[in-house]
């Protein structure tokens, strides 16, 4: 079933980015120009891209505060030991599953098309001097950071299984929201910096990093992980777990969400610099997308009037 989802995200994700990629070519080329339009169809393109993300991050974090937000685990107090208070008799509501289900087939979806994104396959004639059927090489629209993402991407899908396996949908769930909803901002900045829009991305820019330090870098360590380290032990209380079991669960889940902080802070030192760049030297650079920065000079348009690329 999970593969049927993931095949409905790709058709629906397919016939929508032609018309949101639409969206960003005609807002550049109402900004910048036609000359602007001409040098910038990978930026584009992956406009449609975050088009796509953004619409997803909205609603599936809205969807998380709404189903899941008043939620005994949520609560300020003492409530994160009800992540495991019970375990394993955890009810399994109908609108968690499906939030599980649409969760784990949007974040294969989004590893496949990271890979698609990074890498152009070509098929040839096999050759005493290259002896294999195909080419692979980088592609033109790889991210800077592909190698930061593609981890991420991979110990996310490790946690949506594991915790789906074992039924520790609860810690999962709160995993998710913390993404989602400092998502909105990123895709936000994303898609303004895209276009060069730089008021606009400025204001996206400091919003990403306010939410991203409050979800990412403060809820996701000092409540989530310190929750799993500190309070994981009451999953023996029902007598269902054994000491072993319970060995191999915390220190699965530490593992893999210290390897998510680990990844946030190094994105949030990215950051930094971004932030260093846009203040002191009035550029916006996306080192996500470009590590190395982005190219800052003007192209006229058919007026002769310089545009921002």
């Amino acid at each position: 079933f999970l593969f049927v989802i993931v095949v409905f995200f790709r058709a629906i994700k397919g016939a929508l980015l032609p018309y949101f990629s639409a969206i960003g070519r005609r807002a550049g080329r109402h900004t910048h120009g036609l000359d602007w339009e001409q040098h910038n169809e990978i930026r584009i393109s992956k406009f449609g891209e975050y088009v796509f993300r953004l619409l997803y991050h909205f609603i599936i974090s809205a969807y998380g505060i709404y189903a899941f937000s008043n939620k005994v685990w949520w609560q300020s107090s003492g409530g994160t030991k009800h992540l495991f208070l019970g375990f394993p008799f955890h009810p399994i509501e109908p609108g968690m599953a499906w939030y599980y289900l649409i969760q784990s087939a949007y974040n294969l979806e989004a590893l496949m098309s990271l890979l698609e994104l990074s890498f152009d396959v070509e098929f040839t004639t096999p050759s005493p001097a290259y002896p294999l059927p195909i080419i692979i090489s980088w592609s033109s629209t790889v991210r800077g950071d592909f190698s930061e993402m593609l981890m991420h991407h991979v110990v996310t899908n490790l946690l949506v299984v594991c915790s789906s396996f074992f039924r520790f949908c609860r810690i999962g769930s709160m995993v998710f929201m913390v993404h989602d909803i400092s998502d909105v901002p990123v895709d936000l900045s994303k898609l303004a910096n895209f276009l060069k829009w730089k008021k606009a991305t400025t204001v996206c820019f400091v919003s990403m990093v306010l939410l991203w330090l409050i979800f990412r870098l403060a809820i996701l360590p000092f409540v989530i992980l310190k929750s799993t380290i500190y309070e994981s032990h009451h999953v023996l209380e029902t007598g269902q777990t054994t000491g072993d079991c319970y060995v191999v669960y915390q220190s699965l889940f530490v593992v893999l969400i210290s390897l998510i902080i680990l990844l946030h802070f190094l994105w949030f030192s990215m950051f930094v610099r971004m932030g260093y760049i846009l203040i002191f030297k009035g550029e916006a650079h996306d080192l996500s997308e470009h590590k190395k920065g982005e190219d800052q000079t003007v192209v006229p348009d058919a007026s002769g009037k310089e545009k921002d690329e």
